[in-house]
């Protein structure tokens, strides 16, 4: 009962906008075409070359643009929520200058605070008290951490620009509430480091040979996905979508990879030739030469990676997939899990090279932009070395063969005295048969 009158005090009339219609907000294909025309139109505008005063044509196009992309939006004016989240997308592409994949991101996560069972946001009508109940409830209740939560107050940061009201204030909450229309939150601290689950190299080397599909061509895929982002170790699943043919130089034997997360920018990184060209094994030449062309048709572009349909991955249906078939072979599987495996197995291979721990090449290769990113994987390593004291990417590329001569070693051994030990069966590469 309380939680209910909670809602209606909060909530009330101002949530008719949303209880009149079930639509939620704009899709990214949807905010994305209307901006490319409008792009395209304004590139054929004839402006005077020479104007003594604004003429009548000049003035009716600029005013019509204006009143099309406002500095400031007006959410009265729009009946559909739909049309309010397509605006609110060209105001934050133009006037915030924020990047496609941030507006998608966050147009994400306003569908979902606008959803929400208990405190939807009512985003035509966005108001502290309903925003602050949903954020309670979020921390309170769902356990939503730091990050989490940041995801959501960015989005309703960028309702407000649009709107051209005060951003929410995280430092002086006094002058938040002397300020007429200032919000305050603030995030809750950042939990303590956890020490991440990193599947071992054996986990790893079942999901790089796991029969995922009787399909042939769609099997051999998820395994081949499943064993470049172990071994590369790159953002999933953003940065395998934007991988085209042109980035893997078999010449100079690297790989030019594009980070949406960092506005696009490239960093190009130099893996072990068996992984770049091998003709056997998970190689990007093997995939490229031997399954590539069975699926490939007119619509498939440069991508690398070809869904079983020719088409090119869109980063939530790979997540999807991805996150699916792992599953199947480590319960505990997250599309990110294949980064945080590469980070430990990099320091790891500096430490086995250098007898050091070399955070800056590791920070290299990952692309962090900060070194104190790549120290958190430092003391765990530290631990996984001693139970695994060898290079794991070795480990995952010879696994078969290391296992049958541990195999031939282990049964010689016995039929020469059949004494048990009492030790547990280990080797020099780690524990057998892992």
């Amino acid at each position: 009962m309380f939680k209910n009158n909670l809602q209606n005090n909060i909530i009330g009339k101002d949530n008719s906008f949303l209880s009149q219609t079930n639509e939620t907000g704009c899709d990214r294909q949807e905010w994305k075409r209307t901006y490319t025309q409008e792009s395209t139109r304004s590139q054929f505008v004839d402006y005077p070359k020479h104007l003594n005063g604004i003429t009548v044509d000049l003035a009716y196009e600029l005013k019509t643009r204006f009143e099309q992309n406002p500095n400031i939006i007006n959410p009265t004016k729009y009946s559909s929520v739909p049309e309010l989240f397509n605006a609110i997308a060209q105001h934050a592409h133009r006037r915030q200058r924020l990047s496609s994949s941030t507006i998608d991101h966050r147009l994400r996560c306003a569908r979902r605070m606008q959803q929400h069972p208990v405190f939807p946001i009512n985003f035509s009508n966005l108001n502290y008290e309903q925003f602050s109940a949903y954020m309670q409830y979020r921390e309170d209740i769902e356990n939503a951490e730091h990050f989490a939560l940041k995801n959501d107050l960015q989005a309703v940061q960028m309702f407000l620009i649009a709107y051209g009201k005060r951003t929410i204030d995280d430092k002086n909450p006094r002058r938040a509430m002397m300020e007429d229309g200032s919000w305050f939150y603030r995030l809750p601290p950042v939990c303590e480091h956890k020490d991440r689950k990193i599947p071992p190299p054996d986990v790893v080397h079942q999901l790089i040979t796991h029969e995922y599909s009787d399909d042939p061509y769609t099997s051999n895929l998820y395994q081949t996905i499943f064993a470049h982002s172990f071994w590369i170790g790159w953002r999933v699943p953003c940065e395998i979508c934007v991988l085209s043919t042109d980035d893997v130089d078999f010449d100079d034997r690297s790989i030019r990879i594009t980070e949406p997360k960092k506005h696009y920018s490239t960093r190009k990184i130099y893996p072990d030739e068996v992984i770049l060209s091998a003709k056997t094994r998970k190689s990007f030449k093997n995939y490229l030469d031997k399954w590539r062309p069975k699926v490939e048709c007119s619509k498939s572009g440069n991508a690398f990676y070809l869904t079983p349909n020719g088409l090119p991955f869109t980063p939530r249906h790979l997540g999807h997939e991805l996150s699916e078939r792992g599953k199947q072979v480590f319960p505990e599987f997250k599309p990110y899990v294949s980064r945080h495996w590469n980070a430990t197995a990099m320091l790891i291979r500096t430490k086995l090279e250098t007898g050091a721990w070399d955070k800056h090449e590791v920070q290299t290769w990952l692309g962090h932009e900060k070194e104190m990113t790549t120290e958190t994987y430092v003391d765990q390593a530290k631990g996984l070395f001693k139970q695994y004291p060898f290079d794991w990417i070795k480990r995952t590329l010879k696994f078969d063969v290391i296992i049958e001569v541990e195999s031939a070693l282990k049964s010689k051994q016995g039929r020469k005295t059949s004494v048990s030990s009492g030790k547990s069966g280990k080797s020099r590469y780690g524990l057998v048969g892992i």
